[in-house]
């Protein structure tokens, strides 16, 4: 998918996020319930520079909709760890090159309270990749069991089944494989996770 937004002005990531939304409105702030159990998402990418990634929680996990944006990173800079509510949870990673070409990754899971959760995306020659990992004990990550993906098929919300998706389980564009955080990664790249 190819998007235009007219002429380049102000900062990519202020670009990537009218990417999204076609031009059009911007997407709200997630923002968690004033109260009740929460868990913690750490977002990290693979990206270039010049291209950029969102992360994306939905009002409506169930059915995709009324998106609303965690946080945006790019190259040199993730999103700060965000707490999310508990509960049932449909998240999305928004890849965009700097060629305004665009990939996404969409799923649900439920997240426990207390839990820390990993998002991380990647652009790669066919398209993207992404996973999301129980990240409560950074030594000892693991795929989230509960996680299930949307878009397949053709699909941008494929039906909830009742059978979790397995733990090796990982989404991504059609033609493409899993995802790392990065080559050669460093403590600092596991931020947010490390003390958590």
């Amino acid at each position: 998918m190819r998007l235009s937004c007219g002429p380049r002005q102000g900062a990519f990531l202020a670009a990537s996020a009218a990417l999204l939304t076609g031009c059009a409105q911007p997407i709200p702030k997630y923002v968690s319930q004033a109260s009740g159990p929460r868990a913690e998402l750490v977002m990290r990418g693979h990206v270039l520079p010049g291209e950029a990634y969102g992360v994306y929680v939905f009002k409506d996990a169930l059915n995709c909709t009324g998106p609303q944006r965690v946080g945006i990173g790019v190259a040199s800079r993730d999103p700060e760890t965000t707490s999310i509510d508990a509960g049932l949870s449909t998240a999305e990673v928004f890849l965009t090159k700097a060629d305004k070409s665009i990939c996404r990754v969409r799923w649900s899971f439920v997240p426990d309270a207390g839990k820390t959760y990993l998002v991380a995306g990647a652009l790669t020659a066919k398209g993207c990749s992404a996973r999301l990992l129980d990240a409560t004990d950074p030594d000892h990550m693991k795929a989230e069991t509960s996680a299930q993906r949307r878009n397949l098929g053709g699909s941008a919300c494929s039906a909830l089944v009742a059978k979790p998706a397995s733990p090796n389980a990982f989404g991504g564009s059609e033609q493409t494989g899993e995802a790392v955080l990065r080559p050669g990664a460093t403590t600092d790249d596991l931020q947010g996770l490390i003390g958590q």
